[in-house]
């Protein structure tokens, strides 16, 4: 297994880059985890366009060094079924590599992403928030309003993530043949853990700017 460990920031700071035309800067890849930058390069620039700031974003993923060139283009497909949203991914010379699709769990009860690699013939799927964490978030939600007030008491008057924050841990697995299923790409607390040997790297860095939109 060849792990790579990396997050997204979305601070002012990681929005100081030239974007493209027809786009905003909106983040960077880099290695370790959300607000906790590892040393190292910059791992991908992401611009989002301008055009798409509806519910279904569209993005470019960059290189940070320069000359900038393309890793990966991301925009949602027409003609989805409905309660599902499907984005192409194009690698930098247009050549399709694969799909991410954002819809429901089999239940409908939670949100799930899947990632179809077309070189690999492989597809891996999450749910957003295990069932612990769900049960945990909906046990707790009538003291939201106690919270809140001693949040004002205390003059905090911005939304604590621990306060209204959904749970966001996911888990993308395949299974090969009939064997167990193996971990592709996992996220927990700001941080994506990824096996590159099962995806393209570029739909991994695809479908974590989409998980983060």
């Amino acid at each position: 297994m060849s792990e790579v460990t990396f997050g997204i920031t979305r601070n002012e700071a990681a929005k100081e880059f030239s974007a493209l035309p027809g786009c905003e800067a909106w983040g960077i890849l880099h290695p370790g985890r959300t607000g906790k930058t590892a040393s190292g390069p910059t791992l991908a620039r992401i611009h989002h366009h301008i055009a798409s700031s509806g519910p279904q974003p569209a993005f470019t993923l960059t290189t940070a060094a320069e000359p900038a060139h393309t890793l990966c283009t991301i925009a949602p497909q027409a003609g989805a079924a409905t309660r599902q949203t499907v984005y192409t991914v194009h690698d930098g010379c247009g050549r399709f590599i694969g799909q991410v699709t954002h819809e429901r769990s089999p239940r409908g009860m939670r949100q799930a992403w899947r990632i179809e690699d077309a070189s690999r013939q492989c597809s891996v799927t999450a749910y957003k928030g295990n069932i612990l964490d769900w049960i945990t978030y909906w046990a707790f939600s009538p003291l939201w309003v106690i919270l809140a007030l001693l949040n004002l008491l205390t003059g905090d008057t911005h939304a604590s993530w621990w306060l209204w924050g959904k749970p966001r841990r996911a888990h993308w697995r395949t299974r090969a043949g009939g064997g167990p299923r193996k971990p592709t790409l996992d996220y927990k607390s700001g941080r994506y853990r990824a096996d590159t040997g099962l995806l393209d790297m570029n739909l991994i860095y695809a479908q974590a700017a989409l998980y983060g939109a």
